[in-house]
């Protein structure tokens, strides 16, 4: 059995029309569920958390009550963006900030709420004075029809995704099977070469953009699990980084490549972080548009001509591995991937793999120089013909 100790309780704040509450999420244990009820928690089945009065007392039990079972850490709610606000009245702008509410309780990534606010708010606008609780199917096909069918195929399949969860937050009666998604269309992960990244790195001066390219390629890291790494979470005596809440709020431990120590003691002598590994000048963390524009200095400054994301870095992480020869099934578990078809995907650009498959014709071409045919002697020419009588 798991120590209790290690629990960490995520709280978010929470409201809706009965009020304002802690929204609380753990891992399941027993005795802790009876704690929090002992509290006045109660578990909430549509945005699946429990949910705690929002008071100064119920603060105190809740800190006294986590400290018998793990630590407290805390998510704050990011305002809705002005330009979004002014586009709402002041009928529809609960509404929306509720549902970003329960997005936030429920532990969905910052920017996947950041997506699904964005796309809904223009529809919950659009259909207003008729609340999302008795929207009709008909009234849903004609807004997508006429508002999305310009979008991306990914758009269309996140608007259904988002859909969803604001109709059940409202409990509306449309089943979720007639909102049907658009088939994903499904492309080849695009990689770079690894001199390509050794030369991105040895190209980047500045110490801590080098350290972030490096744990991004080294240890296949999602934009988001570097900036939310803090320095608690790697452990250089036993080689490992631990990442915490990754995505769909999964832990999972990997191992710190014993390259990087040298990059990564000068790099905490020299800027000493507090919390996380890697903070702002003015934010206690990093942006995701700032590591984003990191590695595109560096792909720029490297000679690569090709758009570089960290996603790509992610890409080639395991499609050099798979062509390491490293099992597709330990690939899954360092990438953090719940699903082994998410991992297959990178057999179709490793090149140990369908892209080594050698060409019939490189084949033949091959036997042939092999065979040293000297097609100016005499032995390789035709018999002559006997003229036709």
């Amino acid at each position: 059995m798991s120590n209790p100790k290690h629990f960490v309780i995520t709280v978010g704040d929470y409201r809706d029309s009965s009020g304002r509450y802690f929204s609380l999420r753990t891992p399941f244990h027993r005795p802790l569920n009876r704690a929090l009820h002992r509290i006045g928690a109660t578990w909430n089945k549509e945005i699946k958390c429990w949910l705690l009065g929002y008071s100064k007392k119920n603060w105190a039990e809740l800190q006294s009550t986590a400290a018998n079972f793990g630590t407290l850490e805390v998510v704050s709610r990011r305002s809705l963006p002005t330009a979004l606000i002014k586009e709402l009245t002041k009928e529809t702008l609960p509404i929306v900030e509720q549902y970003q509410s329960m997005l936030c309780a429920r532990g969905y990534a910052q920017n996947t709420i950041t997506a699904y606010v964005h796309l809904m708010a223009p529809l919950i606008a659009e259909l207003h004075p008729t609340f999302p609780d008795t929207y009709t199917l008909a009234q849903i096909n004609t807004y997508r029809a006429t508002r999305l069918f310009r979008k991306s195929n990914s758009t269309q399949r996140q608007f259904v995704g988002a859909l969803k969860l604001l109709l059940a937050l409202y409990n509306n009666a449309i089943a979720p099977s007639t909102l049907v998604r658009p088939r994903a269309i499904k492309t080849t992960p695009k990689v770079i070469a690894v001199n390509q990244v050794l030369t991105m790195i040895a190209k980047t001066r500045n110490l801590k953009h080098r350290l972030i390219i490096s744990l991004l390629y080294s240890c296949g890291l999602r934009r988001g699990e570097i900036i939310s790494l803090k320095c608690t979470d790697l452990n250089t005596e036993r080689g490992t980084i631990h990442i915490r809440q990754g995505k769909w709020g999964k832990d999972r431990m990997l191992p710190l490549p014993q390259s990087l120590l040298p990059l990564l003691r000068e790099y905490v002598h020299f800027f000493q972080p507090k919390i996380y590994l890697f903070e702002g000048q003015t934010t206690p963390q990093y942006s995701a548009t700032s590591i984003a524009n990191i590695v595109s200095r560096a792909a720029k400054n490297a000679g690569i001509s090709q758009r570089i994301t960290p996603h790509m870095l992610r890409h080639s992480y395991a499609t050099h591995l798979l062509e390491k020869g490293v099992d597709l099934r330990y690939i899954q578990e360092l990438l953090g991937h719940s699903n082994i078809d998410t991992t297959t995907v990178y057999t179709h650009v490793a090149k140990n793999t369908t892209l080594s498959i050698e060409s019939p014709l490189d084949r033949a071409v091959r036997d042939q120089l092999a065979q040293k045919i000297d097609f100016s002697s005499n032995e390789n020419e035709l018999p002559p013909q006997k003229p036709i009588t």
